[in-house]
Order: structure tokens, then sequence, then C-alpha cells
């Protein structure tokens, strides 16, 4: 009688002579993604820089207090 761990080696060395179209499968899912929708959003390279200077820049301010103060003026 087989043990459970060598069952499921058993089953998986089946599975995987059974199947042999992963590499089919994986070429079609590179030619779905890889398809640039017209209606799709477009990031440059300086906006995600912009993005991380600015976010940059909030978390210094906030770690030093400089947002608390700011908002206490008003």
């Amino acid at each position: 009688m087989l043990g459970v761990s060598e069952g499921l080696v058993l089953m998986a060395v089946k599975k995987g002579k059974k199947d042999g179209s992963g590499i089919q499968q994986a070429a079609g899912l590179i030619r779905y993604f890889d398809e640039e929708s017209e209606d799709a959003w477009h990031i440059t390279k300086g906006q995600v820089y912009t993005a991380c200077i600015v976010l940059s820049a909030i978390v210094y301010l906030a770690n030093y207090g400089v947002i608390d103060w700011f908002t206490g003026l008003f």
C-alpha cells in the first residue's frame, strides 16, 4: 500500500505526462496580454518618477510634522 506522499507524487507524475500543452497555453496567454488596447491608460516614465517624488516628499514632510503644522494654521 502506498503512503499519502507517494500517492501524491504518482498523481503529479501522471498528470504531468498526460498534459503536454503547457507551453502552448503560455504562448496563448502571452499573445493575449501582449495586445495593447487603444482605450488603455498609458503611463509614461515621467509620470512614474513624478508620482514617486511627490509621494516621498509627502512622507518626508509628514514624518517631520510639517503637514500637521500646516493644517494647524487653518
